[in-house]
């Protein structure tokens, strides 16, 4: 196993070799370019081989966010929002902080309370995805979650 670095609050997080490293990448990127032409079910098995490549515990590896992230968004755009919250909280909440500071990550996982009947972590989520990147971050998705945030907070 890798070094250990000091991540954010003091926590400690992992690195891969260059090798695994480099892998993730190819896989990453084929996933991508098969999301890109609509084929999910491919996209989903490529990432999902991509984040079995890290060893447990994931949340102690930066990368486990981003194919967290994009698993977690073919389950939330398939509108199985548990799946979806599972993904996007174990990014969240990785070690490494990526998540935490993530303006996609946060509103996904609000979009996600938000659909599972959570509305003070909703709120709580999309605030804090808002604050990171403004009202942009809405711009690609229904309404309701911008509308539902503005009812909660003064914007």
């Amino acid at each position: 196993m890798g070094d250990h670095r000091g991540g954010e609050n003091g926590q400690f997080i992992h690195e891969l070799s260059a090798k695994t490293e480099q892998k993730m990448d190819e896989l990453a990127e084929q996933g991508n370019a098969l999301f890109d032409l609509g084929r999910t079910d491919e996209a989903l098995k490529v990432w999902t081989e991509g984040l079995d490549l890290i060893p447990e515990p994931k949340n102690c590896y930066a990368q486990s966010v981003w194919f967290l992230a994009s698993i977690g968004d073919i389950w939330f755009d398939r509108k199985n929002f548990p799946k979806a919250l599972e993904c996007f909280e174990a990014a969240r909440t990785n070690l490494s902080g990526q998540g935490m500071n993530n303006p996609f990550v946060l509103l996904r996982a609000g979009q996600c309370y938000y659909e599972t009947g959570d509305e003070d972590m909703a709120a709580e989520l999309l605030l804090s995805a808002y604050m990171l990147e403004g009202e942009e971050i809405f711009e690609e998705d229904d309404e309701k979650y911008f509308d539902f945030l503005s009812s909660r907070e003064e914007l």
